[in-house]
């Protein structure tokens, strides 16, 4: 067996794990090793397995060209013409992989799947994305999943899955007796000596020791004498010397003898892996295919090194278009590749028998030849309409220094891939910089340096965003400077570095000659990095002259910035017209404008304002457009809003799962930024559950996320200024202020306003302290209309008997139920305080623990809905959640019941609600 490390085991092994898997119904495997191991044999057994069982199957398998086409490896044979879901899941975006998530849990209604899915160390960034969610979010429907890989030094997708439980099964080299004996198969004869010499040098893999063998059988280099199998080469002495290239019957090979290049290691360089998991192929082998192709005509020979640079199944029109010759020329000479093993069939396709001869083939390329047919192939693609992503991979192997036409499309398939792709894309803007010539560095360059910095950022790859936007070595205009600014710190706010963001900003800023634009965009996001890190003033300052630009997304962003502004100091009236004049903007303006959401923010705002069922649809509305426009950063900022919501509205059970959904899809997306607030989420509803340790481990967790991106020197973690800091330092106040740990006065720093408007009960902790109470009134005084603000100020006064009867007109019952206790109506404070899934000093009813008495009442609700067939969005439309708060209630739900299937959930359902 293997172990969670994934320890190689044998095959028969890996079969029964595979097997294992399969008969559970559900699970993940990743089979390991390097091309030629067997991972592709195991992997069709499985599926043949599987389709015994009745099981559906989606069998796909990556090719280097599914790196620049979004969703293409899990859509191709999930969502193509036979496919089981059927076509129509275009578009490649955010909102697909959650399509595709719901088609399969519909699917699986009826027919349990097995998705199996090769060579996804080639799968694109959102296919990759795709795993992240679907397997676990998955992993209560009747679904397999089979994944087969080569190695690689890092693929974060997959080995995040296989941290989170997927079994991995390395796949080890043949064993001296198994090569051996697969020799004896092959050879019809127990292997002689110079047979094992071969078998030796193979390293164990059976694809390359199943080509070296069949290719010297099929040339009559193979004799048996005796009953034992021995090459024939000269006799043993020449075998022997063929160790140091010498065997005169290579000659075709270059003097590469299979034995010495089995033997003697890598060939020169790889050939062809390209990015993501490219080998390098012993020189044995390459000299066996070569001698396995020379009996070819040349003109078939020109057609394998034609698809060889295609590096996907081909149609022989491409072929053809790649040549520069008529379809119908290449008939005798496809027959001819099929025939002699090379090329096999793919419904009205070609491709490569195995992936490994096609690499040969390639490697075998001179570098003029090897340049040219990537040129053509971008001729062919180009005229035939093909995707430009997938022209564009030709072009960075083919365009020349200075072809700015190849410039100009590299560029343009890189922004088309930005919001799906980053890291592709970035590599692409990467090649167009490479083909610039050094002396165009400037207006024509800055561009492309701007851009490929943003997207090396949104990727994850800062430090090569920093080098890049660090190292140009000729010096740039105003308005270039900021271009390549712009995108740096555009990716720098995304991922919460908010102090390289003042820092980059200020530095441009502070040239003369920044267009107005750029200069707008740049205030605009300066703007929100100083509100993030306490410095209001400055933030007020930076939105209002992005505001006074007149530039739309600056103006629109800008805003956002001055309601959080007007937030922080108890402006509520102020927050709510900025937030206003936000959305009425983005919404005139559509695209990019649009695209930065503004009803977060004004959502925020109709929060402190008591206006929850309005904030509660405008948040609807901001899902259903994140969906439509691809923008999945928004999403753990969205869940983070909704999360402070139901806080709010008492809903402790569905904040704590959206804050759990916020947290999962950060990891997700690698935008751990809002990690901290949604650690705050969950740290004040345990606090309100009793549950101390957990409240003070999201707490200290979430104060030491915030505290890395504070600035130098700012103390200990979570001590440095900014609006979530406050946010932490307030909660752990109340958490230590319940267990009698507090001591002393607490400093509040500037954001006391802010925080009493979040959470209006609290100030009622610290009445003693005149600043609190000063601050309750000045609030409550200037927003005459909060009834949450006026029964905070009654209730931190000692006005209690008011304070509750404010708080009844008010949408926050944990203010209620803190003034019912306090003023000694325990009982009635019990009631909401259980209504609101809190504590209050008893054990809950619904005690944490497990069986279906531990089921709270949102998790019952979403298992109701469930049981009756519903997908996660459907039960998230009827319940006004999110599909991703959905699965968290799910989980719960599953680990309580110790469920492991949406099956075996409907059953408990059924035996403990019949009527259901």
């Amino acid at each position: 067996m293997t172990s969670a490390g994934g320890e190689p085991v044998g095959r028969t092994d890996a079969l029964e794990i595979v097997g294992g898997v399969l008969a559970a119904g559900s699970g993940c495997v990743v089979v390991e090793g390097p091309a030629g191991i067997g991972k592709s044999r195991l992997l069709e057994e499985a599926a043949g397995r599987a389709r015994a069982r009745g099981t559906a199957v989606a069998l796909g398998r990556a090719t280097e060209l599914d790196r620049v086409a979004p969703l293409s490896t899990l859509l191709r044979p999930l969502a193509s013409d036979g496919g089981p879901l059927g076509t129509g899941f275009g578009g490649g975006g955010f909102r697909s992989i959650e399509r595709v998530g719901e088609a399969v849990e519909r699917f699986t209604r009826s027919r349990p799947l097995a998705i199996v899915l090769d060579d996804v160390q080639w799968a694109d960034e959102l296919t990759c994305l795709a795993l992240r969610q679907l397997v676990p979010g998955l992993a209560g429907s009747p679904v397999v999943w089979l994944l087969g890989r080569r190695p690689l030094p890092r693929q974060e997708a997959v080995d995040r899955l296989i941290e989170e439980g997927a079994r991995r099964v390395v796949l080890p080299p043949l064993g001296p007796e198994e090569a051996a004996e697969l020799g004896a198969r092959l050879l019809g004869a127990p292997p002689g000596p110079s047979v094992l010499e071969l078998v030796r040098g193979s390293g164990g893999n059976p694809f390359l020791l199943e080509e070296v063998l069949t290719g010297l059988r099929a040339e009559g280099r193979i004799s048996v004498r005796g009953g034992v199998a021995e090459v024939v080469a000269g006799g043993a002495s020449q075998v022997a010397g063929a160790a140091s290239g010498t065997d005169p019957v290579a000659g075709a090979a270059g003097g590469a003898d299979p034995v010495a290049g089995l033997a003697g290691g890598p060939a020169g360089g790889p050939a062809g892996g390209g990015a993501g998991g490219g080998v390098e192929l012993p020189a044995g082998f390459v000299a066996a295919v070569e001698r396995r192709l020379r009996d070819l005509s040349a003109g078939a020979r020109r057609l394998l090194e034609a698809a060889s640079v295609l590096r996907r199944p081909f149609s022989v029109h491409e072929a053809a278009g790649v040549l520069g010759v008529p379809a119908g020329a290449l008939f005798e000479r496809v027959e001819e590749a099929v025939g002699a093993g090379a090329l096999v069939g793919e419904g009205d396709r070609l491709a490569f028998r195995h992936d490994l001869i096609r690499e040969a083939v390639y490697g075998g390329l001179g570098a003029p030849i090897r340049t040219a047919l990537h040129r053509e192939a971008a001729s062919v693609l180009r005229a035939e309409g093909r995707p430009p992503a997938e022209l564009a991979e030709h072009l960075r192997h083919g365009a020349r220094r200075g072809d700015a036409a190849a410039i100009r499309e590299l560029r343009a398939a890189a922004e088309e891939m930005t919001a799906a792709a980053p890291s592709a894309a970035a590599d692409l803007m990467l090649r167009a910089l490479e083909l610039a010539h050094p002396g165009d560095v400037g207006r024509s360059t800055a561009p492309l340096v701007a851009g490929a910095v943003r997207l090396l950022a949104s990727a994850g790859r800062l430090g090569e965003a920093r080098e890049l936007a660090d190292r140009l070595g000729v010096p740039l205009s105003a308005a270039e400077e900021a271009g390549v600014a712009l995108g740096l710190a555009e990716a720098l706010k995304h991922i919460g570095d908010d102090r390289g963001v003042i820092r980059r900003t200020g530095r441009v800023l502070g040239r003369p000659g920044v267009p107005g634009r750029e200069r707008a965009r740049l205030l605009a996001v300066r703007a929100h990095a100083l509100m993030m890190t306490g410095e209001i003033d400055a933030a007020e300052e930076a939105a209002a002259g992005a505001v006074a630009e007149g530039e739309v997304f600056a103006e629109v962003v800008g805003s956002q910035a001055r309601s959080t502004v007007a937030l922080f100091r108890g402006d509520l009236d102020g927050a709510l017209r900025h937030a206003e004049r936000s959305v009425e903007l983005a919404d005139a303006a559509g695209g990019e404008a649009a695209h930065r959401h503004p009803r977060l923010w004004l959502g925020a705002a109709m929060v402190a304002l008591d206006r929850f069922e309005e904030a509660e649809g405008l948040y609807a509305v901001v899902e259903r457009e994140a969906g439509r426009l691809g923008t999945a950063w928004a999403l753990p900022l969205l869940h983070r809003f909704r999360a402070e919501l139901l806080l709010a509205w008492g809903r402790l059970d569905d904040a704590a799962a959206e804050a759990e959904a916020g947290l999962r899809v950060a990891g997700q997306l690698s935008a751990m930024a809002l990690a901290p607030a949604l650690l705050g989420v969950l740290g004040h509803v345990a606090l309100l559950r009793d549950e101390t340790e957990a409240a003070r481990a999201y707490l200290d967790r979430g104060r030491e996320l915030a505290g890395r991106r504070g600035p130098a020197g700012s103390g200990a973690a979570g001590n440095g200024p900014g609006l979530v800091s406050e946010e932490l330092r307030w909660r752990r106040r109340l958490l230590d202020e319940a267990t009698g740990a507090s001591r002393g006065s607490p400093s509040y720093g500037g954001a006391l306003a802010y925080l009493i408007v979040q959470e209006p009960w609290t100030a009622a902790r610290w009445r003693g302290d005149p600043r609190v109470v000063a601050c309750a009134r000045d609030l409550a005084r200037r927003n005459p209309g909060v009834m949450s603000l006026a029964a905070g100020l009654a209730h931190a006064e000692g006005r209690l008997e008011e304070a509750v009867e404010l708080y009844r007109s008010a949408p926050r019952p944990l203010g209620l139920a803190a003034a019912l206790a306090e003023a000694g109506r325990r009982e009635e404070a019990f009631e909401v305080y259980r209504s609101c899934g809190a504590a209050a000093g008893r054990a809950r009813p619904e005690a944490t623990g497990r069986g279906w008495a531990a089921l709270t009442a949102s998790e019952l609700r979403v298992v109701r809905l469930v049981a009756q067939g519903m997908t996660n969005r459907e039960a998230a439309a009827a319940l006004f959640l999110s599909p991703h708060t959905v699965d968290s209630h799910l989980r719960h739900a599953f680990a309580k019941l110790g469920v492991n299937s949406r099956v075996e959930l409907t059953r408990q359902v059924l035996a403990h609600e019949p009527g259901q």
